[in-house]
């Protein structure tokens, strides 16, 4: 087959020329996305390795589950987005569930892989766009807030910025006296610097510098920097362990919280990458091919899980090769094939040290952080379950804990502020409930909306029934 049809072929598969770009435009846009993506493979393991995980079997599964996911995206979706394991997610297994002694490490690993099974589950039966509809947006937002608090807090815990204190919780640490803790707050600066001047591959170029200048200071050279993986069965897959009722109240609500992040995370990254590479459905404003996001997200979430890493999610970093022209699946290809490549440089990514990634986690922390200008904070009904959402995360070191609360206190809310009875007086007075139910309105029966003005304090002394029919029940059965 000459080169001329193998082009042909691929601009028939991908739609290039529809989408106005071509092979070329694909390879550096895939090729920017993994630059931009790249650092998962450095922290993702630093943070699995917390808890428990081998680090090169962590390499092993983000970049196995990285590759496996943007392959599905790229050739079934005709995506240009990339996936990978997400760091939040990674920061919630290991410091709130292992670490903080609520589960062991297999029995959070089930959990991760049954969150994707769960993730298909709902993709395939329509479930997880009622999910969208049912958690308030304040909620949504204040998640993402959340977890970039918790990150960042992480990310200056491993390096000593924060320490405890028996009196205070916690307190500064050394910053003069820590030459590596000087040189993370630089590092901090540099990547800071480098993204805004819109650097590509800032991220991975201030990893980089910090790596070899600890490298230089400390003299721990790497030994070695290539090894073909190792692929042996872990003892992380117990599936059936989330059916021990003892294990309920720790593996339901964790299931739940990946299921949760990984639905939020994805229809808010690909909608918005979608918006921004041009290629939503101008009538109808769908994105083509966008279950596959979904659909890869499960599929790779419980590759991930087997392996020993956490929830795969579509990654707004794939922002870079959408910016530099990407518009097909050909994008998301190119990027599974660098995930796969690198699957060969776990003794590398092991040699980073915490302080070179440090910087990252507490830059992550930052940009998540734009979503809360996005709260409606002058409204309490949204403030305070964002609010709770948000605090709680850090300062419990758990996500679980702050979309509790957040949901718990917008239920309340749902109820005091009178929502709640609207939605049920609109939804028992449609005519697809009465058909259902065998149940009618009778037209001049005006008692609910006088309990409703009772009950939330603007009552209207002037309505009065007008016939001893409007004395009869609500509700014909």
């Amino acid at each position: 087959m000459s080169s001329f049809q193998i082009q042909d072929r691929l601009d028939q598969y991908f739609k290039l020329t529809e989408r106005g770009t071509t092979i070329s435009d694909e390879f550096r846009a895939g090729t920017a996305s993994f630059l931009t993506l790249s650092y998962l493979l450095l922290v993702n393991p630093k943070i699995m390795a917390q808890a428990g995980v081998k680090h090169d079997d962590a390499v092993f599964a983000t970049a196995a589950s990285a590759a496996v996911s943007s392959l599905i995206v790229g050739l079934m979706g005709n995506l240009p987005f990339g996936c990978a394991p997400g760091i939040g997610l990674s920061a919630y297994l290991a410091f709130g569930l292992v670490e903080g002694g609520l589960c062991t490490l297999p029995d959070a690993l089930t959990a991760c892989w049954w969150s994707g099974a769960v993730v298909l589950a709902l993709t395939y039966s329509g479930m997880s766009h009622l999910l969208m509809k049912v958690v308030p947006q304040a909620i949504k937002l204040a998640i993402v807030v959340g977890m970039g608090l918790l990150i960042a807090m992480i990310g200056m815990v491993s390096v000593g910025l924060i320490v405890s204190n028996p009196k205070t919780l916690v307190e500064l640490g050394d910053v003069w006296g820590s030459p590596s803790l000087q040189l993370c707050l630089f590092g901090i600066i540099l990547v800071a610097s480098l993204m805004h001047h819109e650097v590509k591959g800032a991220i991975l170029i201030g990893i980089i510098i910090i790596t070899f200048v600890e490298w230089i200071g400390t003299s721990s050279w790497p030994e070695e920097f290539f090894q073909f993986p190792e692929f042996h069965t872990n003892d992380f897959w117990k599936p059936f362990v989330v059916f021990d009722l003892s294990k309920a109240s720790v593996l339901y609500p964790a299931i739940g919280c990946f299921v949760l992040i990984c639905i939020f995370d994805i229809s808010g990254v690909t909608f918005g990458l979608a918006t921004l590479g041009n290629i939503i459905h101008p009538t109808t404003g769908d994105i083509p091919g966008s279950m596959w996001a979904f659909i890869a997200s499960g599929v790779g979430t419980m590759i991930a899980a087997w392996l020993g890493s956490t929830p795969v999610i579509v990654c707004v970093e794939g922002a870079a090769g959408v910016k530099e022209g990407g518009r097909t699946g050909l994008t998301a290809v190119v990027i599974s094939v660098y995930f796969a490549l690198s699957i060969f440089l776990a003794p590398l990514f092991s040699s980073v040290p915490d302080v070179a990634t440090a910087p990252v986690l507490v830059l992550v922390g930052v940009l998540m952080m734009g979503e809360a200008s996005k709260i409606r904070w002058e409204e309490m009904d949204a403030a305070l379950p964002a609010f709770l959402t948000i605090i709680l995360m850090p300062l419990t070191y758990s996500i679980t804990n702050g979309m509790i609360f957040g949901l718990l206190a917008s239920s309340a809310f749902y109820i005091t502020t009178g929502k709640g009875f609207k939605d049920a007086k609109t939804l028992i007075g449609s005519s697809w409930f009465q058909t259902l139910t065998g149940t009618s309105w009778f037209q001049n029966d005006n008692r609910l909306e006088d309990d409703e003005a009772h009950l939330f304090g603007s009552v209207d002394k002037s309505t009065k029934y007008q016939s001893a029919e409007d004395s009869k029940p609500l509700l014909n059965i």
